[in-house]
């Protein structure tokens, strides 16, 4: 009696535990270190991806892992140098502002919530805003013994550096792609132009200076949203927000914000402005990749046969074309075959075993010439159950031995039907060139090859005949 292995989910649950309470420390403590002496932190992108990882992998978002998370926080903090009570109770706002991002965007379809719809990404941004506001508020009732500001100015302060830092961090953890769609998709091909003028124009924002020079890349990320993925140009709105922010912050752009309103200094204005300008970048993005995608399923269905995977009679009709017109441009051109299939009694197969049992006569009639054919070789459904093969480099006075072969293939298929093998069979047409001669057009060749099924079909089906005009070189 064999055994089945032994699985340990409570195991593996504590180490997902152990690598997030280890995250949520690392964030926390760099987060701490990098920020200047007595102040709020100038980036301070632990909450924001908290909550991006939590939202990526819900399966830790428990009671249990949002309690490690705050004594995470709260250890770091403890270790660099912090009080008990700022320390607990900072590290709760901070908490605040990663449960309210979980549960305002794990309620939303999966589709809206890896923001690729311009729906999901303004959910992001409302989300951001809330966290923010709560993050800030909480904050605010123990500012007075901690800041020496204003409850409106460290209100103001809190919320533009959450919502700022949310902005810019939480789409790149949402729109990254798994490991598993990286490795089978490979490298994204990046065209150099567009982040260039990003670059270009980010160092002209900080030398020109002022209120409106953070406008100045816009231009430059819409045009990124429009040639890059989602992901990539999420990685450019945070590389430049950021750039921007701690430019305000070192003074290098002069960024002056009369002081109309109190609270509201350089720094907040600079965040806020920021993180609303980043909004239309991501938006044209989710657009323009929904578009590329629906721009590739649209050439997909009409290139490749929805039952069977292989051309339809348009694509192959264009590449066939296309084969010719290359053959004839050479001094030296290549034979060439083409092949017609049809697969035998197949209506009989329809009538008696119904249609779904047809379809899948089709896929593993398909799947079984692919396996036969190789690089270069086209396969398409012509229409039913007729299928037509070209293969370029294939001599007529060779070619029917690997139709005989592709023969063979389909006559050891087994189709399965109530537990019972369904044989099936094929006939074949065989009409082609030889090297250095002429090709007929694609109808000719197909006309021909179509009278050399019909006789195949006369003489009692499963063979192969070649076409009239060709049999005396066999």
């Amino acid at each position: 009696m064999p055994v089945e292995p032994m699985v340990f989910p409570a195991q593996s649950r504590l180490l997902h535990l152990v690598i997030l309470l280890t995250l949520t420390f690392a964030l926390t403590v760099g987060g701490i270190l990098a920020r200047p002496i007595e102040s709020l932190s100038l980036f301070w992108p632990v909450n924001a991806v908290l909550a991006g990882v939590l939202l990526r992998f819900p399966r830790q978002a428990t009671l249990a892992g949002f309690a490690l998370v705050w004594l995470a926080m709260v250890g770091a903090d403890l270790l660099c140098g912090s009080a008990w009570v700022p320390a607990l109770w900072f590290n709760l706002c901070n908490l605040g502002m990663v449960v309210t991002l979980w549960q305002l965007l794990a309620r939303l379809p999966r589709l809206h919530r890896r923001m690729r719809t311009p729906h999901g990404v303004l959910s992001m941004f409302a989300a951001s805003a809330a966290g923010a506001a709560v993050a800030a508020s909480m904050a605010t009732l123990m500012a007075a013994p901690w800041f020496d500001q204003s409850l409106r100015a460290t209100w103001l302060a809190w919320f533009s550096e959450q919502f700022s830092t949310s902005v810019l961090v939480l789409p790149v953890l949402l729109t990254a792609p798994s490991a598993p769609a990286l490795l089978r998709g490979g490298a994204e091909a990046i065209r150099l132009a567009p982040l260039l003028v990003l670059l270009a124009s980010l160092a002209f924002a900080i030398a020109f200076g002022g209120p409106g020079a953070i406008a100045f890349p816009i231009a430059a990320l819409l045009w990124c949203a429009w040639t890059y993925s989602p992901f990539l140009v999420a990685l450019l709105t945070l590389t430049a927000g950021s750039t921007l922010i701690v430019a305000v912050a070192q003074n290098l752009m002069h960024f002056i914000v009369p002081q109309s309103e109190p609270g509201v200094t350089s720094l907040v204005s600079a965040r806020l402005g920021i993180a609303m300008l980043v909004l239309g970048p991501l938006v044209v993005a989710c657009v323009s990749q929904a578009n590329r995608s629906l721009m590739a399923r649209l050439a997909h269905q009409a290139t490749i046969d929805h039952l069977t995977g292989v051309l339809t009679r348009s694509a192959f009709t264009r590449r066939a074309n296309a084969l010719l017109d290359s053959r004839q441009q050479h001094a030296q051109a290549l034979p060439l075959t083409l092949m017609m299939l049809d697969i035998d009694h197949f209506k009989a197969i329809n009538d008696v075993h119904g249609h779904a049992i047809g379809d899948q006569v089709l896929r593993q009639f398909a799947a079984a010439l692919q396996d036969q054919l190789h690089e270069g070789e086209l396969l398409a459904r012509m229409g039913g159950e007729e299928f037509v093969v070209v293969v370029p480099g294939l001599a007529p006075e060779r070619a029917k031995f690997t139709a005989e072969r592709l023969r063979r293939a389909v006559q050891d298929l087994q189709v399965m039907q109530a537990d019972q093998p369904l044989q099936i069979t094929v006939s074949i047409g065989v009409a082609g060139c030889a090297a250095d001669t002429p090709a007929p057009s694609l109808d000719a060749l197909l006309a021909l090859a179509d009278q050399a099924l019909y006789q195949a079909k006369a003489h009692g089906r499963n063979r192969v005949e070649q076409a009239e005009a060709q049999r005396q070189v066999i």
